[in-house]
């Protein structure tokens, strides 16, 4: 009986080493998981900053008066009436 009680004892640790080394690569694999959506995170926040400055210069009064002006889409006088400039 004592070598059926050993042979249980050994079985079970073996299970839990198998299950503990799954666990551990599980995590492992979490862990970069995680690293590279934080990458990813950060390269879209920069990519975002860009964006929002490209935006904010092209939405300045005076470049979007030289856009007008290009593509002949108001005259002199109304975009100086649109951007202040007669005042």
């Amino acid at each position: 009986m004592s070598a059926l009680r050993y042979l249980l004892v050994i079985a079970l640790v073996g299970v839990l080493a198998v299950l503990t080394v799954a666990e551990h690569v599980e995590r492992t694999r979490l862990g970069y998981e995680v690293r590279a959506l934080e990458e990813e995170r950060a390269r879209l926040v920069e990519e975002e900053k860009v964006r929002r400055l490209e935006f904010e210069q092209a939405a300045v009064p005076e470049r979007l008066v030289e856009r007008a002006r290009a593509l002949d889409v108001a005259g002199q006088a109304e975009l100086e009436a649109l951007t202040g400039a007669a005042r």
